[in-house]
């Protein structure tokens, strides 16, 4: 078989190819999340990473997962390779080499904007490979060495006192590269060395403080193009049968917390913009009580609700906070409240505490024209009672 040398491509050690759509929107948002890195931070942290993968995305030429010759060799299949399972150390690898073959080691910077929000790269060490299962030969365990650079988001839906669940999204940058070998009738490795681009999700679950350093990520990350130059000989023996992998990979990761670094001024600036009040808007309103009237004008009295537990509340309607901060006793407290023609006409009841018996209780009463109606709400730290009123 004559090979055919390809004229040289400048772009190629970089992984880049011009005007290359798939490579400039990467760019771009590097330069957008290094730029919320420099204006927004308010501390870092730094992590140690371990942890194993499974290698998916591997097919012989033409995206086949199995070939087969039935009066030679058989069938052969190839199979994702969970990184324990590489074999011996290769002597031509460094000791950390090795290691990374079989578990990724990582270093992992985050710069956080607030308890919720964060921006995260690092340099990631590991490997990929695949497994080619023959049904009249030995198994062939074969992977390559990886050095990745990931650039994500990361935010919480939930953040407890101690744990937070968090979701993270980017992707990452992947420098795949094989040393040369050659198993006579067997797979021939030719050197590539390429950069690819990939997408990157991942769950986790993290510890706030020092107190116990410890989180866990599973992660996913998926290439879009061949990354090796592999061929296969098991199949006659003679011809050579093309290997691609995307490099694409599950990833189990264990994060310690070794530094941590805080901007007190920045959060003091950041906490700044927030008092209690605006963060109320954040919370779950329920499915309102729904009151008819006539009227523009309500008058409204609140008063606790049976036993005098030291309830505080605030009182929003149609989206603005109307009532700071009303210690419910059984005096009532009044107030009146216009109906507008165009607006929902909501008024929520905010829990600012929960007295000595939660939830934060009240009874509302409603006075329009010669009309009285009574409403029992329930509101705590995370849901609040509502009232809408229909015209």
């Amino acid at each position: 078989m004559q090979n055919v040398r390809k004229p040289i491509n400048p772009f190629k050690p970089l992984g880049l190819k011009p005007r290359s759509v798939l490579m400039r929107g990467p760019f771009v948002v590097c330069v957008m999340m290094i730029q919320l890195s420099i204006y927004a931070q308010t501390g870092s942290r730094w992590f140690f990473t371990l942890g194993p993968s499974v290698t998916v995305g591997n097919t012989f030429a033409g995206g086949q997962s199995s070939i087969t010759a039935p009066d030679i060799t058989g069938s052969h299949s190839i199979h994702p390779m969970f990184s324990p399972l590489w074999g011996y150390p290769n002597p031509q690898y460094s000791g950390l080499q090795n290691l990374g073959r079989k578990l990724h080691l990582g270093i992992q910077y985050e710069r956080f904007f607030n308890p919720t929000f964060a921006l995260v790269s690092g340099l990631e060490l590991g490997g990929r490979g695949y497994i080619i299962n023959s049904e009249f030969s030995n198994d062939l365990l074969v992977s390559y060495r990886t050095i990745s650079l990931p650039i994500y988001v990361s935010f919480s839906p939930f953040a407890g006192n101690f744990w937070s669940f968090r979701q993270n999204i980017g992707m990452q940058f992947m420098y795949a590269s094989s040393i040369p070998e050659r198993v006579p009738g067997n797979i021939e490795i030719r050197q590539k060395r390429t950069i690819s681009p990939q997408l990157y999700a991942g769950l986790e679950l993290i510890h706030n403080s020092f107190s116990a350093p410890f989180g866990f990520e599973l992660g996913y990350s998926h290439g879009f193009k061949n990354v090796i130059d592999h061929y296969y000989l098991g199949l006659d023996y003679v011809t050579p049968i093309a290997i691609q992998s995307t490099g694409s990979a599950f990833h189990f990761k264990i994060k310690y917390l070794f530094k941590e670094k805080r901007d007190p001024l920045k959060e003091k600036l950041m906490l700044a913009k927030f008092d209690e009040y605006d963060l109320l808007a954040y919370r779950n309103v329920k499915d309102p009580v729904v009151i008819e009237t006539a009227f523009d004008t309500i008058h409204v009295c609140v008063e606790d609700d049976q036993t005098i537990d030291g309830d505080s509340i605030a009182i929003e309607f149609n989206q603005r906070i109307i009532q700071r901060d009303i210690m419910i006793q059984r005096e009532a407290y009044c107030f009146d409240i216009i109906l507008t023609e165009n607006g929902n006409n909501t008024l929520v009841v905010h829990a600012l505490n929960e007295g000595k018996i939660p939830p934060n209780t009240c009874v509302i009463h409603l006075y329009f024209g010669d009309e009285r109606r009574e409403v029992r709400l329930k509101s705590d730290m995370k849901n609040s009672g509502a009232i809408r009123f229909e015209r």
